[in-house]
């Protein structure tokens, strides 16, 4: 399911022309979709929790109430989880009632969430040194620098039009690399990103972590400093990538992190304990995802 960013003007439309729920908004009405401006579109379901539908409505009205809501809509997998967050919160209502928990004299509802995940959530005893060294063994990543990477690249665009012309161009490239003209006198020549091209193709140092696709990424980290890539897709680009330096990573250790990896070890374990109470609950109420 994939949610865009919509201006006041657009209205929001589904695709069903994958097999995820993609939601989207459009200013007018295209192939495929529905108009959400058609009160029959916003019945669609989307869970249930036993017989009680979650509509598309439903989705959409708590997405606008929600402080997040924009995050939910730039990360992948943001609008299943902006569902399981709206399932969720109808199920901790659900449970709240049933085992009696009181509601604000106000009835603010945001209230009376925190008050039901307090009961069925009571306070864990502090994070142990224990705990979190464990936490900070398995999540080494998490307190050091990633390896950096200083890459020089000579990047050539494409598009349907022009596909093949792109790769006899970038071949040009690569056949002058293989016969020892420098890769900065090649870049400047052959490269199509303006920015590098003016400094022969450098772009700095990239962590290892964002360098793309898996396959780039291990054909990249599988370089000697000095050496070249086979040619690469990129995006919408044929590119040959140097690499020129690299900075091994730094692990901080335990004792200057001691206080961070306390309190991620407490929120990973807060994290767990609040996905086995879903679990719990969505089994107990009998909540089924619909397949789209």
């Amino acid at each position: 399911m994939k949610i865009i960013k919509y201006t006041k003007t657009c209205v929001f439309i589904i695709s069903l022309l994958f097999l995820s729920l993609f939601v989207a908004i459009s200013c007018q009405a295209k192939k495929g979709v529905i108009d959400l401006n058609d009160p029959e579109a916003t019945k669609m379901v989307l869970a249930k929790i036993g017989d009680t539908p979650i509509t598309l409505g439903e989705l959409v009205e708590f997405g606008k109430s929600s402080p997040t809501f924009y995050g939910f809509l730039e990360i992948p997998g943001g609008p299943e989880k902006l569902l399981r967050e709206l399932v969720l919160e109808r199920l901790l209502l659900l449970e709240g009632k049933a085992q009696g928990i009181p509601e604000p004299a106000n009835h603010e509802k945001t209230l009376y969430l925190l008050r039901i995940k307090r009961e069925l959530l009571p306070p864990l005893p502090p994070v142990t040194e224990k705990e979190a060294k464990e936490y900070y063994r398995k999540h080494i990543e998490e307190f050091s620098t990633p390896l950096l990477l200083r890459l020089s690249q000579i990047k050539v665009y494409y598009n349907d039009k022009n596909r093949e012309k792109a790769i006899q161009k970038i071949k040009k490239a690569q056949e002058e690399l293989k016969k020892g003209i420098p890769f900065e006198k090649v870049a400047e020549k052959f490269s199509e990103e303006p920015i590098s091209r003016s400094r022969g193709g450098d772009i700095g140092f990239v962590p290892s972590t964002s360098l793309g696709s898996k396959e780039v990424t291990d054909e990249i980290l599988k370089l000697q400093v000095g050496e070249l890539s086979r040619i690469l897709t990129i995006g919408n680009s044929f590119t040959i990538v140097r690499l020129t330096d690299r900075r091994e990573p730094i692990i901080d250790p335990f004792d200057r992190v001691r206080e961070i990896a306390i309190e991620k070890a407490k929120k990973a374990r807060e994290k767990e304990r609040l996905e086995k109470l879903r679990a719990r609950l969505e089994k107990k109420y009998h909540v089924t995802y619909m397949d789209y």
